[in-house]
């Protein structure tokens, strides 16, 4: 039986409001799921909010980012370094997320420097690997898995780490991998893992799903020996839906026993 702790993420990308987040984390704060890690990654600007709130509910939901610079400081006009954010109680960063590689042309010496810089400030990364579609289907998902991994752990002396598994053609898309799917590939990606970590280490990382989760689904993905969690988008942005989601895998957990 898996002893990891399960992990619930919120990432609302480009979504939200103060007043949205103040509403969203009252209403999940006063669900109770102590087995459960809850994490909300919100846009930049409302992390500050976030811990004013979060310290008036004491709430058990963490914060989370959904970047973070390559660099340590600097004249680096934009850019919000990983010891800023732990300033606000960041505990988890979202890295490589499939939109950023896509759209923002995030690079891999990119993401290694983030990895690095998330390390050394104590922030827990949240590596993000996946494939496209075209790639799924010309049977490429275990050679790009490994190549994603490679590029930004060789010559590493690798940190605490959570893994998101997260097929490119899934998310948005309303049509989640299936469960038993997401499981051989989440049993391939622990065994990856193995070039990088020690076997005991290995089994303690959490390693994610994401790509159209919901609260239909959640639970059957946190049955599944290797999915410790789930990346969650829109099926985040509203907090009956995700209490509802979380409850789902809550239940389907149960009797996990925390880390």
């Amino acid at each position: 039986m898996k002893t990891r702790t399960p992990l619930v993420m919120a990432n609302w990308k480009q979504h939200g409001s103060e007043a949205a987040l103040t509403d969203w984390l009252t209403s999940v704060s006063a669900m109770d799921l102590p087995k459960m890690c809850r994490v909300l990654c919100v846009p930049l600007p409302y992390l500050a909010k976030l811990r004013q709130h979060r310290a008036e509910l004491q709430s058990q939901v963490q914060a989370g980012s959904q970047l973070v610079s390559a660099f340590c400081g600097g004249a680096y006009t934009g850019e919000v370094s990983a010891a800023m954010l732990s300033e606000f109680q960041v505990a988890y960063t979202l890295v490589g997320h499939s939109e950023r590689r896509q759209w923002l042309d995030e690079t891999a010496s990119a993401r290694r420097s983030q990895l690095n810089a998330l390390w050394q400030a104590g922030i827990t990364p949240v590596l993000c690997v996946g494939e496209t579609a075209l790639e799924h289907q010309q049977g490429q998902t275990f050679e790009v898995l490994l190549r994603q991994l490679s590029e930004v752990l060789d010559g590493q002396t690798a940190g605490s780490l959570v893994l998101a598994y997260e097929p490119v053609f899934a998310i948005g898309s309303g049509k989640p991998l299936s469960a038993q799917s997401a499981q051989h590939i989440h049993q391939q990606l622990r065994l990856m893992l193995g070039r990088w970590y020690s076997a005991a280490d290995c089994q303690r990382i959490r390693i994610l799903y994401g790509g159209s989760v919901n609260k239909q689904n959640a639970g059957e993905y946190l049955r599944q020996d290797d999915i410790d969690g789930v990346l969650v988008g829109s099926g985040s942005l509203q907090a009956g839906g995700f209490n509802a989601l979380c409850h789902t895998v809550a239940q389907a957990v149960t009797p996990l026993a925390p880390a």
